[in-house]
């Protein structure tokens, strides 16, 4: 499993916790800002090109991580 050091921005934090709670397998930040995700270890690489895009992908994957713990509840 990769991991960033320190989050120091909310996407990085995001992607943290993330990777804490095994949402996704890999996520690598470059310098510019961009992440390369894989949700599974032969899944798809994903390219987020920027601090939008992670928020974006990142609250989707709580949210259906939400959404299937409804789902087990009821």
């Amino acid at each position: 499993m990769t991991s960033t050091i320190a989050p120091k921005t909310t996407p990085d934090a995001l992607m943290s916790l993330l990777l804490d709670q095994r949402l996704v397998r890999t996520a690598t930040a470059a310098s510019d800002g961009s992440w390369l995700v894989r949700r599974t270890a032969h899944g798809p690489k994903v390219v987020l090109e920027g601090p939008i895009e992670v928020m974006d992908y990142g609250l989707g994957l709580l949210l259906d991580a939400k959404l299937e713990l409804e789902e087990a509840a009821a």
